[in-house]
């Protein structure tokens, strides 16, 4: 059995690394992160190009957090400077290993520029909706990996947004086939509710159109006028629920 050691050696080695930026890059460049990413949008659209194929300065999608984590994943270089600080002012092999070896992105001729291999193509919102999946709950440390990793055996995972400290996320796939698969599999599974965007969002609105109905409204107010007659009262005032009136005051 492999050391752990060499298990570390092996993540860290360029090719480890190559395949990993591979995918990372794959994934900026990719129709769902465009969707959200409005600066890399801007750049890969500039000159009002509606395929987003403009070219990209590789120097600068290497300085994204994302691809700096997985850069820093080599070893430092001789005279001590993380790999990721480096790519600032040197493109590394492996980032040109890496969009070299991708089908869905192009690497200029000169190295240092990057772009779409394929025409960006807007998708309907009804089928956005289809085809993505709202999931609740989801733990604080469960990262965009580790629920990418759930999903992925129903079908391609084209993104996964995880909303910081909100306890939901989202999980898109590529075809809405796959994202049926996956709340047949999967909801309810562990007490986890796993529905599709669009019935996510029909639930939000009857919600909130119940939350601003007047029977919802006279109801507060009816529970709100029983809590302030059942109060205590100090000097003739009397403490609504919730209120820090009396508490801690000074003496």
């Amino acid at each position: 059995m492999a050391s752990s050691d060499a298990r570390a050696d092996a993540a860290g080695s360029p090719d480890a690394v190559a395949a990993k930026l591979q995918k990372q890059l794959e994934y900026y460049f990719s129709d769902a992160n465009l969707r959200r990413d409005a600066h890399l949008k801007g750049l890969a659209g500039a000159d009002d190009d509606s395929t987003l194929r403009q070219w990209v300065d590789l120097e600068h999608v290497l300085a994204f957090s994302r691809a700096r984590a997985i850069l820093d994943e080599l070893p430092s270089t001789t005279d001590g400077e993380p790999p990721a600080k480096r790519a600032k002012t040197e493109i590394p092999a492996v980032a040109l290993a890496a969009a070299r070896a991708s089908s869905s992105i192009e690497l200029s001729e000169c190295g240092t520029k990057i772009r779409r291999a394929q025409p960006y193509v807007e998708v309907d919102a009804k089928e956005l909706a289809a085809r993505t999946l709202y999931v609740e709950p989801v733990a604080d440390e469960d990262s965009i990996d580790d629920v990418q990793a759930r999903f992925a055996p129903h079908g391609a995972v084209a993104n996964v947004s995880l909303p910081r400290g909100r306890g939901f996320g989202f999980v898109e796939f590529e075809a809405r086939e796959s994202a049926q698969k996956a709340v047949a599999a999967l909801d309810g599974v562990d007490g986890v509710a796993v529905l599709t965007k669009g019935e996510w969002e029909r639930i939000d609105r009857r919600w909130k159109d119940l939350s601003r109905s007047p029977a919802v409204a006279q109801a507060r107010r009816r529970r709100r006028n029983v809590a302030e007659a059942a109060a205590p009262k100090l000097g003739g005032s009397k403490i609504r629920p919730g209120s820090f009136a009396g508490k801690g005051g000074k003496k």
